[in-house]
């Protein structure tokens, strides 16, 4: 399974994802990319999930026909401190997310 994380997520995160590929949209050269299209990219790329911590990102682009899946992450943060508690939410959002669904945690 490949996994991208949005550059608003801290790299440590990769640390929380079992059982997957991870990189992140700077590992990938696509930092600062708009984005429609850095969606338009991560098709291109194949990956399976993307997850980001941006709650509007929904409502600002379609998502339904994509290839991949997306996870929004809500928190009070995006420190890594205050995701540590969404491990498990994370992996089991993770597993169930399938191409064009758009799955909040927690």
């Amino acid at each position: 399974m490949k996994i991208v994380i949005d550059e608003c997520l801290p790299k440590r995160l990769i640390k929380l994802i079992q059982k997957a590929d991870v990189k992140t949209v700077p590992q990938l050269g696509l930092a600062g990319t708009k984005d429609k299209e850095l969606l338009a990219k991560l098709e291109e790329l194949q990956i399976d999930i993307f997850i980001a911590i941006d709650g509007n990102l929904e409502f600002q682009q379609n998502f339904k026909n994509r290839s991949f899946g997306t996870i929004t992450i809500r928190s009070v943060s995006n420190r890594f401190q205050d995701l540590l508690y969404l491990e498990d939410a994370l992996n089991e959002a993770i597993q169930q997310t399938t191409a064009g669904e758009i799955r909040r945690i927690p």
